[in-house]
Parts: structure tokens; C-alpha cells; sequence
């Protein structure tokens, strides 16, 4: 009955460690770019982006009637006072018109703190 007792504390503490942590650094949920692309540019777009504890993700899409080669999303990391904190770089691969791709950026030590992001895409135009 005392093995019984101890197993059921031992989930129970383990469940609330695992509360804890999530409360403590909850992942951002998915959030549509809302600043609105303005020349060349508008024809790759990042249409949205969510932070899990150190990785962001996103989806790119390609709106232009060309395709594009060798896509790049450029990420610039924001503290709360929007001062960058860094900037880093995903390949997204290629993309014919009016397709989209995924793309996953492990978030380095320095970006960390980031509160918003910036985002510029640079493709290869064919």
C-alpha cells in the first residue's frame, strides 16, 4: 500500500513539474504576418510563424507568376523594446508560383529573449 501511495505522489509531482514548465515558457501560438508586403518582395511572403520554447516556424509562399530558387528567410530577433537582438537565416528551398513551403529555425542562445521578429525572403529568380 506505501509503493502504491509513493507511485501516485511521484506522477502527481511529476505532472505539476511538467505544468510548471510549460507556464513558464508556453509556446506562442501560430501568428499571421500582419505588416503587409511591399514591393518585389510581396511576391514571396512569410504568411505565418509560431515559437516553440527555441525552435520558430513558419510557411513561405511564393504569389509571384515566376519560380523562385534557392529561397531564404531571413529572421531578425526583437526585444521588447524592438532593439534586434540578431538575425538568422533559413533556406526554404524552391518554389514554383503559388506554392508554399515549411521551414524550422532552431533559435540560437542570444535570440532567445526575442519577443517579435522581422522577417525578409530573397530567392533566385528563374
Amino acid at each position: 500500500m506505501g509503493f502504491l501511495k509513493d507511485g501516485r505522489v511521484s506522477l502527481w509531482f511529476g505532472v505539476c513539474l511538467i505544468l510548471a514548465v510549460l507556464v513558464a515558457d508556453p509556446a506562442q501560438a501560430a501568428k499571421a504576418v500582419t505588416k503587409a508586403p511591399t514591393g518585389k518582395k510581396r511576391d514571396l511572403v512569410v504568411l505565418d510563424y509560431e515559437r516553440w520554447l527555441d525552435t520558430l516556424k513558419g510557411t513561405v509562399k511564393n504569389f509571384s507568376k515566376a519560380p523562385a530558387r534557392d529561397i531564404t528567410v531571413v529572421v531578425k530577433f526583437l526585444d521588447k523594446k524592438k532593439k534586434v537582438l540578431g538575425t538568422q537565416r533559413v533556406s526554404a528551398g524552391d518554389l514554383r508560383s503559388g506554392d508554399q513551403s515549411s521551414w524550422s529555425l532552431a533559435i540560437q542562445e542570444r535570440n532567445r529573449p526575442a519577443t517579435s521578429y522581422q522577417f525578409e525572403v530573397h530567392a533566385i529568380w528563374q
